[in-house]
Protein backbone atom coordinates (compact mmCIF):
# COMPACT_ATOMS: atom_id res chain seq x y z
CA UNK A 1 0.00 0.00 0.00
CA UNK A 2 1.38 3.38 -1.00
CA UNK A 3 1.79 6.38 1.31
CA UNK A 4 -1.07 8.20 -0.40
CA UNK A 5 -3.42 5.27 0.24
CA UNK A 6 -2.46 5.28 3.90
CA UNK A 7 -3.16 9.00 4.12
CA UNK A 8 -6.55 8.53 2.45
CA UNK A 9 -7.46 5.78 4.89
CA UNK A 10 -6.40 7.96 7.82
CA UNK A 11 -8.36 10.95 6.59
CA UNK A 12 -11.40 11.28 8.90
CA UNK A 13 -13.43 12.94 6.16
CA UNK A 14 -13.35 9.74 4.12
CA UNK A 15 -15.06 7.75 6.84
CA UNK A 16 -12.45 5.11 7.64
CA UNK A 17 -13.13 3.33 10.90
CA UNK A 18 -14.78 6.34 12.54
CA UNK A 19 -18.40 6.21 13.71
CA UNK A 20 -20.97 7.52 11.21
CA UNK A 21 -21.62 10.73 13.17
CA UNK A 22 -17.89 11.58 13.10
CA UNK A 23 -17.25 10.52 9.52
CA UNK A 24 -19.39 13.36 8.11
CA UNK A 25 -17.62 16.36 6.66
CA UNK A 26 -18.07 19.23 9.13
CA UNK A 27 -16.69 21.95 6.89
CA UNK A 28 -20.14 23.30 5.96
CA UNK A 29 -22.94 24.58 8.13
CA UNK A 30 -25.90 22.24 8.32
CA UNK A 31 -29.40 23.56 7.89
CA UNK A 32 -32.24 22.49 10.15
CA UNK A 33 -33.29 19.60 7.92
CA UNK A 34 -29.83 18.02 7.84
CA UNK A 35 -29.07 18.86 11.46
CA UNK A 36 -32.29 17.21 12.64
CA UNK A 37 -31.95 14.25 10.30
CA UNK A 38 -32.53 11.77 13.12
CA UNK A 39 -36.29 11.04 13.28
CA UNK A 40 -38.16 12.26 16.33
CA UNK A 41 -38.45 9.47 18.91
CA UNK A 42 -41.38 9.42 21.30
CA UNK A 43 -40.44 8.93 24.91
CA UNK A 44 -42.85 7.00 27.08
CA UNK A 45 -41.43 8.80 30.12
CA UNK A 46 -41.18 12.41 28.95
CA UNK A 47 -44.51 12.62 27.14
CA UNK A 48 -46.74 11.49 30.06
CA UNK A 49 -44.70 13.64 32.45
CA UNK A 50 -45.23 16.73 30.32
CA UNK A 51 -48.96 15.97 30.06
CA UNK A 52 -49.16 16.03 33.86
CA UNK A 53 -46.81 18.95 34.53
CA UNK A 54 -47.91 21.33 31.73
CA UNK A 55 -51.37 22.25 33.14
CA UNK A 56 -49.92 23.00 36.59
CA UNK A 57 -47.05 25.04 35.14
CA UNK A 58 -49.44 27.03 32.95
CA UNK A 59 -51.74 27.66 35.93
CA UNK A 60 -48.76 28.85 37.96
CA UNK A 61 -47.90 31.27 35.15
CA UNK A 62 -51.43 32.67 35.28
CA UNK A 63 -51.19 32.93 39.08
CA UNK A 64 -47.93 34.88 38.88
CA UNK A 65 -49.44 37.18 36.24
CA UNK A 66 -52.70 37.94 38.07
CA UNK A 67 -51.04 38.49 41.44
CA UNK A 68 -48.19 40.63 40.14
CA UNK A 69 -49.87 43.85 41.26
CA UNK A 70 -49.87 42.96 44.94
CA UNK A 71 -47.27 40.20 45.34
CA UNK A 72 -43.97 39.06 43.77
CA UNK A 73 -44.45 38.32 40.12
CA UNK A 74 -46.01 40.19 37.25
CA UNK A 75 -46.72 40.03 33.56
CA UNK A 76 -43.14 39.52 32.47
CA UNK A 77 -42.53 36.59 34.81
CA UNK A 78 -45.93 35.04 34.12
CA UNK A 79 -45.57 35.42 30.35
CA UNK A 80 -42.14 33.78 30.46
CA UNK A 81 -43.50 30.84 32.46
CA UNK A 82 -46.40 30.32 30.04
CA UNK A 83 -44.03 30.46 27.08
CA UNK A 84 -41.78 27.92 28.82
CA UNK A 85 -44.77 25.56 28.96
CA UNK A 86 -44.97 25.72 25.16
CA UNK A 87 -41.22 25.01 24.95
CA UNK A 88 -41.69 21.99 27.19
CA UNK A 89 -44.50 20.67 24.99
CA UNK A 90 -42.38 21.21 21.87
CA UNK A 91 -39.43 19.27 23.31
CA UNK A 92 -41.70 16.41 24.37
CA UNK A 93 -43.98 16.08 21.32
CA UNK A 94 -41.82 17.59 18.57
CA UNK A 95 -41.21 21.15 17.46
CA UNK A 96 -42.94 20.80 14.10
CA UNK A 97 -46.02 19.21 15.67
CA UNK A 98 -46.20 22.04 18.20
CA UNK A 99 -45.73 24.61 15.44
CA UNK A 100 -48.70 23.08 13.59
CA UNK A 101 -50.82 22.93 16.75
CA UNK A 102 -50.01 26.50 17.82
CA UNK A 103 -50.66 28.48 14.66
CA UNK A 104 -48.36 31.34 13.76
CA UNK A 105 -51.34 33.71 13.81
CA UNK A 106 -51.87 32.97 17.50
CA UNK A 107 -48.25 33.80 18.35
CA UNK A 108 -48.37 37.03 16.33
CA UNK A 109 -51.75 37.97 17.81
CA UNK A 110 -50.40 37.58 21.34
CA UNK A 111 -47.37 39.77 20.68
CA UNK A 112 -49.20 42.45 18.69
CA UNK A 113 -52.30 42.43 20.90
CA UNK A 114 -50.22 42.76 24.06
CA UNK A 115 -48.24 45.67 22.60
CA UNK A 116 -51.41 47.46 21.50
CA UNK A 117 -53.07 46.92 24.87
CA UNK A 118 -50.02 48.23 26.72
CA UNK A 119 -49.81 51.29 24.48
CA UNK A 120 -53.56 51.91 24.64
CA UNK A 121 -53.72 51.87 28.44
CA UNK A 122 -50.64 54.04 28.68
CA UNK A 123 -51.93 56.63 26.22
CA UNK A 124 -55.27 57.18 27.98
CA UNK A 125 -53.67 59.39 30.67
CA UNK A 126 -51.78 61.25 27.94
CA UNK A 127 -55.10 62.07 26.25
CA UNK A 128 -56.34 63.41 29.59
CA UNK A 129 -53.35 65.72 29.96
CA UNK A 130 -51.12 63.52 32.10
CA UNK A 131 -48.06 61.37 31.58
CA UNK A 132 -47.75 57.96 29.96
CA UNK A 133 -49.08 55.24 32.30
CA UNK A 134 -50.19 57.77 34.93
CA UNK A 135 -52.64 55.41 36.61
CA UNK A 136 -54.35 57.99 38.83
CA UNK A 137 -55.89 59.61 35.73
CA UNK A 138 -57.52 56.41 34.55
CA UNK A 139 -61.29 56.10 35.05
CA UNK A 140 -60.66 52.99 37.19
CA UNK A 141 -58.80 52.45 40.48
CA UNK A 142 -55.02 52.50 40.27
CA UNK A 143 -54.78 48.82 41.26
CA UNK A 144 -56.99 47.72 38.38
CA UNK A 145 -55.07 49.87 35.93
CA UNK A 146 -51.79 48.30 36.99
CA UNK A 147 -53.24 44.80 36.79
CA UNK A 148 -54.71 45.53 33.35
CA UNK A 149 -51.27 46.46 32.05
CA UNK A 150 -49.76 43.31 33.55
CA UNK A 151 -52.50 40.88 32.44
CA UNK A 152 -53.61 42.03 29.00
CA UNK A 153 -50.47 43.94 28.02
CA UNK A 154 -47.13 42.66 29.25
CA UNK A 155 -47.92 38.96 29.76
CA UNK A 156 -49.20 38.19 26.23
CA UNK A 157 -46.52 40.41 24.71
CA UNK A 158 -43.69 38.55 26.47
CA UNK A 159 -45.21 35.12 25.80
CA UNK A 160 -45.77 35.88 22.11
CA UNK A 161 -42.26 37.27 21.56
CA UNK A 162 -40.56 34.36 23.33
CA UNK A 163 -42.56 31.75 21.43
CA UNK A 164 -41.96 33.52 18.14
CA UNK A 165 -38.21 33.64 18.74
CA UNK A 166 -38.22 29.98 19.75
CA UNK A 167 -39.93 28.80 16.55
CA UNK A 168 -37.80 31.15 14.44
CA UNK A 169 -34.55 29.82 15.88
CA UNK A 170 -35.81 26.24 15.61
CA UNK A 171 -36.33 26.81 11.88
CA UNK A 172 -32.53 26.99 11.48
CA UNK A 173 -30.15 28.91 9.26
CA UNK A 174 -29.67 28.53 5.54
CA UNK A 175 -26.37 27.13 4.26
CA UNK A 176 -25.65 30.23 2.20
CA UNK A 177 -25.56 32.46 5.27
CA UNK A 178 -28.43 34.60 4.00
CA UNK A 179 -30.41 34.31 7.23
CA UNK A 180 -33.17 31.94 8.21
CA UNK A 181 -34.18 29.42 5.60
CA UNK A 182 -37.70 29.84 4.12
CA UNK A 183 -40.56 27.47 4.83
CA UNK A 184 -40.57 26.41 1.17
CA UNK A 185 -37.01 25.86 -0.06
CA UNK A 186 -38.22 25.91 -3.68
CA UNK A 187 -39.05 29.59 -3.33
CA UNK A 188 -35.36 30.44 -2.82
CA UNK A 189 -34.25 28.43 -5.89
CA UNK A 190 -35.62 30.86 -8.45
CA UNK A 191 -33.38 31.38 -11.49
CA UNK A 192 -31.23 34.48 -11.77
CA UNK A 193 -33.43 35.72 -14.58
CA UNK A 194 -36.10 36.52 -12.01
CA UNK A 195 -39.32 36.71 -14.03
CA UNK A 196 -38.70 33.54 -16.03
CA UNK A 197 -39.88 35.10 -19.30
CA UNK A 198 -37.71 32.82 -21.41
CA UNK A 199 -34.51 33.63 -23.24
CA UNK A 200 -35.45 37.22 -23.96
CA UNK A 201 -33.68 38.65 -20.91
CA UNK A 202 -31.03 35.95 -20.51
CA UNK A 203 -27.90 38.11 -20.78
CA UNK A 204 -29.28 41.32 -19.28
CA UNK A 205 -31.15 39.87 -16.30
CA UNK A 206 -28.12 39.57 -14.04
CA UNK A 207 -27.11 42.82 -12.26
CA UNK A 208 -23.48 41.68 -12.24
CA UNK A 209 -23.54 41.16 -16.02
CA UNK A 210 -25.05 44.60 -16.54
CA UNK A 211 -22.41 46.17 -14.30
CA UNK A 212 -19.57 44.35 -16.05
CA UNK A 213 -20.95 45.26 -19.41
CA UNK A 214 -21.21 48.89 -18.43
CA UNK A 215 -17.60 48.94 -17.29
CA UNK A 216 -16.43 47.22 -20.45
CA UNK A 217 -18.24 49.69 -22.68
CA UNK A 218 -17.05 52.54 -20.55
CA UNK A 219 -13.46 51.26 -20.78
CA UNK A 220 -13.66 50.87 -24.56
CA UNK A 221 -15.07 54.33 -24.88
Amino acid sequence: MSDSDRRDDANPRDGGDLPPHRAVDRSGRLDSTERQGTPYTESQVIMPTVKVVAPFAFTYGLFVTFHGGGSPGGGFQGGAIMAAVVFMIAFAFGIESTRTWLANTVVVALAVGGALAFAGIGLVPVALGGAFLQYDLLPIPIKYGLEAVEIIGIAPLVAGVLMGLFFLLANGFALGGDGFEPDDPDESDAPDGGSGDGDAGGDSASPAAVADGGREHGGDA
